[in-house]
Parts: structure tokens; sequence; C-alpha cells
């Protein structure tokens, strides 16, 4: 899971059971990165702060496993980092291909 931004100070806290039951790892990005983490830490599910997005893709992407699926789902606005939130998404997309790309796929 890919998560982060600007929270506008909503409350995680709700974050951590979906993601202690269906996540295997919380690659953070952003300005509330640290209000995310906290809220997430008591599931147990290991969480890493990355600088931006395509940092965070290919992060996710080393920790995937056959099967997996990495998933962008901020639970934050995307102000913080991007113009909007179609900015962020094309980052995401382009990052995805870049790494298909480097194994000889084309997406």
């Amino acid at each position: 899971l890919i998560a982060g931004g600007d929270g506008k100070g909503q409350d995680f806290a709700p974050l951590a059971e979906p993601v202690s039951r269906y996540v295997r790892a919380v690659l953070l990005i952003g300005k509330d990165a640290p209000a995310v983490r906290a809220a997430i830490e008591p599931s147990g599910v290991p969480c890493f702060d990355l600088d931006d997005l395509p940092q965070a893709v290919r992060r996710a992407a080393g920790l995937a496993r056959a099967g997996d699926c990495v998933l962008l789902s901020p639970a934050c606005a995307s102000l913080d980092m991007f113009t909007n939130y179609a900015h962020r998404a094309q980052v995401f997309v382009d990052a995805v291909r870049e790494i298909a790309l480097d194994k000889g796929m084309e997406i």
C-alpha cells in the first residue's frame, strides 16, 4: 500500500485494522506520512518512509511477491506534492511503466 500526502487533520486510526488484514507493507510519502505511520504501526505491518511517489513505487515493486497488488490509496489529498489528483495518478502510472520497461515489458 502506498499512502500519504496532506491529511488535512484527519484521524488515520481506522486504517490500522484493514491494513493488518490485507497489507504486506506500507510505503509512506508526503507531509502527513508520520501521522499515517503512527496510526498504522500498531498493526505490525512494516512501514517505509520514501521521499516521493516514484521511489515508493520502486520500493513497493521490490517488496511485492507474485500475485500481489501494489495499491496507491493515499488516504490524503495530493496538493502537498502534486498539482492535483490527476497529476499524482500520472506520476504513479509513469513509475509503473518505467519498471515494466526496465523488465522488457511494455504497458
